[in-house]
């Protein structure tokens, strides 16, 4: 007997999540390990998500955050209109994670169990934020890419399965003005935080 699983289209969108959320935190662990092992000093590895080196007056921070963001958001933009470019998002959420995990680890590395409170207050917020955001770049990304793909291998391309690029870039507008809006949100987080951590000893 034959079982065959139907999903709505709700539960495809929850499983998708899901398995994209799943690269992401294998970044995490990823970059936290490779911290451990041989720090994340450059700006292409913590990606300014520790507050060690996001900068120190408030529109340093704004702008390192805002540049990290619209980078990997244009970057998923671009890629999706390749027909080979899930891999590549895939990576693209490791590789965010990777700073987040990387990030952590640091900061556990110069305080010690005093870097409790900083990454649960400076760090943690802003990773869920925009481990949300790029989460649905790649998403985005994916159902572009894949479209273009299927529209290459099939013979009889139909006129609604194909991308509306119009809605495509809407769609990464809305993701752009929502990771300004993060990086104000840290901004202002950080600079009420101003003083809470101490060099290291």
């Amino acid at each position: 007997m034959r079982h065959t699983v139907n999903l709505t289209g709700s539960q495809s969108r929850k499983l998708c999540i899901f398995i994209l959320s799943g690269f992401a935190v294998a970044g995490i662990i990823t970059g936290a390990v490779f911290a451990c092992l041989h720090g994340v000093s450059s700006p292409w590895l913590h990606q300014y998500f520790s507050p060690v080196y996001s900068g120190d007056k408030p529109f340093d921070i704004f702008r390192n955050d805002m540049i990290s963001s619209a980078v990997f958001i244009v970057a998923a933009f671009f890629i999706g209109l390749f027909a080979f470019g899930q891999p590549v998002g895939a990576a693209m959420l490791i590789y965010r994670g990777f700073g987040i995990g990387g990030s952590a680890a640091m900061m556990y590395s110069l305080y010690g169990n005093d870097a409790a409170a900083p990454v649960l207050v400076l760090i943690t917020p802003k990773a869920v934020a925009v481990i949300i955001l790029s989460v649905l770049a790649v998403r985005e990304l994916i159902r572009s890419s894949g479209a273009i793909f299927s529209g290459i291998i099939s013979e009889n391309s139909h006129d609604e399965k194909r991308m509306n690029f119009k809605l495509y870039c809407i769609k990464f507008s809305v993701l752009l003005l929502l990771s300004l809006i993060v990086a104000a949100a840290d901004t202002a987080l950080n600079y009420i935080s101003a003083g809470f951590l101490q060099d290291p000893a």
